[in-house]
């Protein structure tokens, strides 16, 4: 075999770096090796490596990007110093290209491998934050939010906003109330679908927007489209029949004229055909006609499908032979056997099948007028609605990755009139390079469309998109493989695209990559379309011929359809016997488990568990339903609301006290108590108690007094993480995994805190409920057994991949408030088709029923490349699982259409691959219960702990002191849950009050002085200055809040308020120092992270304000909130402070010389003088 790859032209030609290109690189083609490569030699013809931008949809692909790029470079210094050599072309050729990268590196003086900050390999998510946070005010972010998924409180502050203006005297008062009563007026049901639309908001908003603001009513633009949707629709339909137009316009004319004689016509009136039927909307009526001798009755539940008529009756139009008139019956005779012989030769035709199928989901020239009166309205509460959102992302400063992309749009302008940003990053980004294009959405393709507006051919600027359309299955996250193939066809703006393909599949032995050609190749569409993301196969070529897996099987179990559980348990019984299996027959290779979701695993678990089988799982297991969280939450409940019945009695049941129902009940029903909590606090009078109840609520009891008189001391975190300590709560885990799963558990409690306490506890915990067990160091250390689901297998490869429950349909999509369908016409133009739900009670109107046909036709289609991703993730076998049912003659029924196994299956019968076996041989069947709940989670049992809390002695004397517990008693343990609280508390038991005094004088000064730091980052990037020091006492809430836990007394609380504002005022309006804060010098950046490599480990560094001045001249500037002492002066207090600071300054000095060349000052902000003290090295 020669050693030239079969793709080899095109790899080569891909890194000519003065070029454009788009490749297709399928499964195991090596994409990343040549993204680092090409990577690598644009670095290498830079003059600055930020000039070299790298984008992927991931941390972990941006995380492994970057670690290649590294490792490459450290290879290639090793070979220039002797230590080792390339043994291949491949080898050969990252050697050219690393050295020449590594002499551009000394040559500039980069310093790349001390400073990996300074390769520009990002996520889309984070550049689009980046991009965002540099206009806060015209990219609509604020000053610095979180970024989170978790966002549903501002939809519902939004939703509440909008629909309040209900009852005010605008024309928006009217849509809203058009709104909900077509939806009969239940609230409830509209907010959960306009939550749903929020979270999609990416996708319809830019249409409503202009929509609403048009010249053009809504209703006359949808109809246009509409139109349009038609007539191209009929014009494709007529070149398909063409060749036969003549025969069926004779066959039309003869029943239409049948039926018209007998008065069943369903046409107004007969008129004579000389063509086939125009194409226009007028023109329908008669194109169903024309259809309805050809196909089957239309089923009403599905109009999309449908099948050849193989007889026609009269009732069609065409009568039988046996007439009293011999010379009509003949022709009718006639006629009806060349109508028989049209269908017979269409009958092979599969896409003139589905294209008369869809003509009779077209709509009619006519919609309802109500449906259009209905959509109008919604155009505009939505666009009120998407307003609203942006004021509770700034109140909440909280944002979502849909709109940071959003925000990154607008912080670029347009390309008629760009942003000083733009024009910046025009002069700074020459090379871009995007990984997995397949799923990029709309907004990520505006966002590449600005960045590189304005290039041309042959400038010195490249653009590089790799993808793989047949692996695009993002659908649900707003990614459209449409986009992926209008490039490849069109390019981006004015830069045109080479198209290259790479065919190589270094992954797979021989006998799996033969299967996958040979099945999916049926299975994918024949012809690309754009609008539906319709995406033809391309064929790998084998690079491994050896083989030592068995390729492909698929094993398929039949039984009858009321077999089904018993059918899904046997199943899961054989994948878990083959998993024990190929782990005995090859110990050292990998084998994965993938599944469409993640229910679909809950009798696999319980199947290899009793195997003794050990595995590692992602996102498998939610949170709450590990026992010791279910604690946590009652922990929660009951700190926040004490009255909380409930709460108490989860609370009173759990591990650290373990009550029976008995003694609960003797609780509850204490007549001398208002609530339980008293009842607890009082237990020594109820003789109802057990003693082993009087053993465990001593402690207990102790334990929530300290933690109900602590509250509002501390916040909620460390207050919940504290009690929790104080309870033994780390007793009740029972491995690693549920320590880390608490950790997580109170970041999310961190992350949802608002002024000590929660805006709706249910919220957070519906939170909990949708987060899942994080995975830990110790399951990433194991080999051999993966379970994840097939989304999250993208990019991974195993050695042998196991795929069950192939033949199970996915969930059922709910009907949403509006659907909309982005289609291209014939001219490359996009257009928007919507529609909303029909009234309560009324039947779906024809254009929503058409729109959900191509939703679910995406979906399909989507649904077949989900399957090729998942086969193709196996290096040497792959096995596919599924049970089918048997019909009446003992066949096999073919599956539902939404499932997995449905979208290759013309392709498996008489496949060599396949296996069928009957339920009733399969005796493995399993007893175990499989009622829902995962195999990890057990019942709060008092097995896991059931001593009675026992303090040491200098506990019981920190419990008696709750005022005197600092906020380190927490903090010692919260780098990791797992971590004792004994030395926090420990140290609190011996805390005087003259203690806890010197304590929040030592701590005050760093709070001050971090939130000092806030409002003069803030302050940089304020589009009115005057009126943000006019408003400061604005921030006034913030900043006791955040002194809140130090307990101070007034006098002290309002001294350090004064102080903050002191020290603000003091620099602020101190004219000059006002140049530092000007936010137009070029890399402008206030509290800037840095990340260095020293002495083998990443030191990060933050920046409080560093930009380049007019004379090129790198200014890095700290500031300081320290005081003069008492007696000081200022040449003494400086002096001091410049000591004290060298170092830090130094290393800051030195971190900017190893990224780049220009000078570079360093001095300290003194707020106290205030001044700027110049350091001197």
């Amino acid at each position: 075999m020669s050693n030239a790859l079969p793709d080899q032209a095109a790899r080569k030609t891909a890194l000519e770096v003065s070029e454009s290109f788009i490749v297709q690189a399928p499964a195991g083609s090596g994409k990343t090796e040549l993204l680092s490569l090409r990577y690598l030699k644009l670095l290498s013809i830079s003059r600055q490596p930020e000039e070299v931008l790298a984008i992927t949809f991931t941390r972990k692909a941006a995380s492994e990007m970057r670690d290649r790029i590294i490792r490459v470079l450290n290879w290639c210094q090793d070979c220039m110093d002797g230590n080792s050599a390339p043994v291949d072309e491949i080898q050969r050729l990252r050697l050219d290209i690393g050295s020449a990268v590594l002499a551009a590196d000394s040559k500039h003086g980069w310093r790349l491998l001390e400073s990996p900050g300074r390769f520009r390999v990002q996520t889309i998510d984070s550049f689009c934050f980046y991009l965002a946070k540099q206009l806060p005010i015209l990219s609509q972010v604020g000053g610095n939010p979180n970024v989170t998924e978790h966002i549903e409180l501002c939809f519902r502050e939004a939703i509440s906003a909008t629909l309040g203006n209900l009852n005010s005297d605008t024309r928006l008062a009217d849509d809203i109330a058009t709104v909900l009563g077509h939806l009969d007026n239940d609230v409830a049901a509209i907010e959960t679908q306009l939550i749903t639309l929020l979270k999609q908001r990416d996708q319809w908003s830019n249409y409503i927007f202009a929509l609403t603001n048009a010249a053009q009513p809504t209703e006359r633009y949808l109809q246009s489209s509409l139109e349009e949707l038609v007539a191209e629709t009929l014009l494709a339909t007529i070149a398909l029949l063409k060749e036969d137009e003549a025969e069926l316009v004779e066959l039309y004319n003869f029943a239409a004229s049948n039926l018209d004689k007998e008065g069943q016509l369903p046409l107004g009136e007969f008129i004579p055909l000389n063509t086939l039927p125009a194409a226009n909307s007028e023109s329908l009526p008669q194109w169903l006609f024309l259809i309805s001798f050809l196909l089957s009755k239309l089923d009403p539940d599905n109009r999309a499908k449908g099948n050849w008529l193989k007889r026609a009756v009269a009732k069609n139009g065409f009568p039988p032979a046996n007439q009293p008139d011999k010379e009509y019956g003949a022709l009718c005779k006639q006629l009806k056997s060349r109508r028989d012989e049209l269908v017979n030769k269409y009958l092979p035709d599969s896409e003139l099948l589905e294209a008369l199928c869809y003509v009779r989901l077209l709509p009619g020239p006519e919609l309802d007028r109500q449906q259009w009166y209905f959509l109008t309205a919604l155009c505009h509460v939505l666009h009120a609605l998407n307003a609203e959102l942006l004021l509770a992302f700034s109140r909440f400063r909280l944002v979502d990755y849909t709109q940071t992309g959003a925000a990154a749009s607008l912080a670029l302008g347009s390309s008629e009139e760009p942003t000083d940003l733009a024009l910046a990053l025009d002069n700074v980004i020459n090379h871009i390079l995007v990984d997995e294009f397949q799923d990029t959405s709309q907004l990520q393709l505006e966002l590449l469309r600005k960045l590189t507006a304005g290039w041309e051919p042959d400038d010195g600027r490249s653009l590089f998109l790799v993808g793989d359309a047949m692996q695009s299955c993002y659908g649900f996250r707003n990614a459209n493989v449409g986009i992926y193939l209008s490039v490849k066809e069109r390019g981006i703006g004015e830069l045109s695209l080479t198209p290259l393909a790479l065919s190589s599949n270094f992954r797979s032995q021989e006998p799996v990559v033969s299967w996958v050609n040979d099945v999916f190749s049926g299975a994918f569409p024949r012809h690309p379309n754009i609008s539906r993301g319709a995406v033809p196969y391309s064929p790998a070529q084998v690079i491994h011929p050896k083989s030592d897996g068995t390729g492909v099987r698929v094993k398929l179990l039949h039984h009858e359809s009321d077999q089904r559980q018993a059918a899904n348990l046997a199943e899961a019984q054989v994948v878990a016997e083959q998993a024990s299996a190929l782990q005995q027959q090859f110990p050292n290779d990998s084998i994965a488990i993938l599944v469409r979701t993640r229910p679909q695993l809950q009798a696999i678990v319980p199947a290899l568990r009793e195997r003794k089988l050990q595995w590692r799982a992602s996102d498998i297991d939610r949170l709450a339903a590990l026992p010791v969280i279910e604690d946590l939450l009652s922990l929660v409940r009951v700190v926040i609301n004490p009255g909380d019945q409930l709460g108490w009695l989860s609370l009173l049941r759990a591990p650290w006290c373990g009550l029976s129902s008995g003694d609960l009940l003797a609780l509850a029903a204490d007549k001398t108590s208002a609530s339980i909590w008293q009842a607890v606090q009082h237990f020594r009078g109820n003789s109802q108690l057990s003693q082993h109840a009087r053993e465990m609520l001593d402690a207990f009891r102790t334990v929530m007094m300290f933690t109900m008189a602590s509250r509002g001391k501390r916040s909620l975190r460390q207050h919940i993480e504290a009690s929790w300590g104080l309870l033994r709560g780390i007793n009740c885990c029972r491995s690693e995994l549920e320590l880390e799963s608490v950790a997580r558990f109170l970041n999310l409690l961190d992350e949802q805190e608002i002024a000590g306490g929660l805006s709706n506890f249910f919220d957070f915990q519906d939170m909990v409920y949708s987060s899942f067990v994080p995975s830990t160091d110790a399951q990433e250390s194991l080999s051999g057994l993966h379970l994840l689901t097939m989304h999250k297998s993208k990019g991974l490869e195993y050695d042998h991949v196991l795929l069950p429950s192939l033949s199970r349909p996915p969930r059922h999509d709910d009907k949403t408030l509006l659907v909309w369908h982005q289609r291209l016409n014939t001219a490359q133009e996009s257009h928007l088709f919507m529609a909303g739900v029909t009234e309560t009670g009324s039947e779906e109107s024809s254009l929503y029923q058409l729109i959900r046909y191509e939703h679910k036709h995406k979906q399909l289609l989507e649904s077949t490349r989900l399957l090729y991703i998942a086969v193709t993730r196996a290096k040497k076998s792959a096995t596919l699982f599924a049970n089918v049912v048997r019909d009446e003659d003992g066949g096999l029924k073919e599956p539902d259409s939404g499932t997995l196994l449905k979208r290759i299956w013309p392709q498996l019968e008489g496949h060599e691959s396949v296996t069928v076996s009957a339920l009733e041989d399969v005796d493995a069947v399993s007893k175990t219960d499989v009622s829902g709940i995962s195999d990890d989670i057990q019942p709060t049992l008092i097995t896991r702990f059931n001593q009675a809390i026992e303090f040491e002695p200098w506990e019981q004397r920190a419990l008696e002191f709750p005022a005197k517990i600092e906020e380190t008693a927490a903090s010692e343990s919260r780098s990791g849950a797992q971590e004792s609280l004994q030395p926090a508390l420990k140290n609190a038991a011996s805390i005087s009050s003259t203690a806890e005094e010197n304590y929040q004088q030592s701590e005050l000064p760093s709070i001050l002085g971090t939130l000092v730091h806030r409002v003069l980052e803030t302050y940089v990037s304020a589009p009115d200055r005057a009126l943000f020091l006019r408003d400061l006492r604005s921030l006034e809430p913030h900043w006791r809040l955040a002194i809140r836990h130090l307990d101070l007394q007034h006098e002290a609380e309002e001294k350090a308020i004064a102080f903050i504002h002191a020290s603000v005022r003091r620099t602020l309006e101190t004219p000059s120092l006002a140049w530092i804060f000007d936010d137009q010098y070029l890399d402008s950046e206030c509290e800037l992270e840095l990340s260095r490599l020293q002495s083998g480990q990443l030191r990060n560094f933050i920046i409080d304000r560093t930009f380049i001045d007019q004379n090129d001249v790198r200014w890095v500037i700290d500031y300081k909130t320290s005081t003069p002492s008492a007696g000081q002066t200022i040449d003494s207090f400086v002096a001091e402070q410049r000591e004290n600071y060298r170092s830090q300054l130094d290393s800051y000095r030195s971190l900017f010389s190893y990224m780049e060349s220009r000078p570079i000052r360093t001095g300290l902000l003194l707020t106290a003088i205030p001044a700027l003290v110049e350091m001197e090295f």
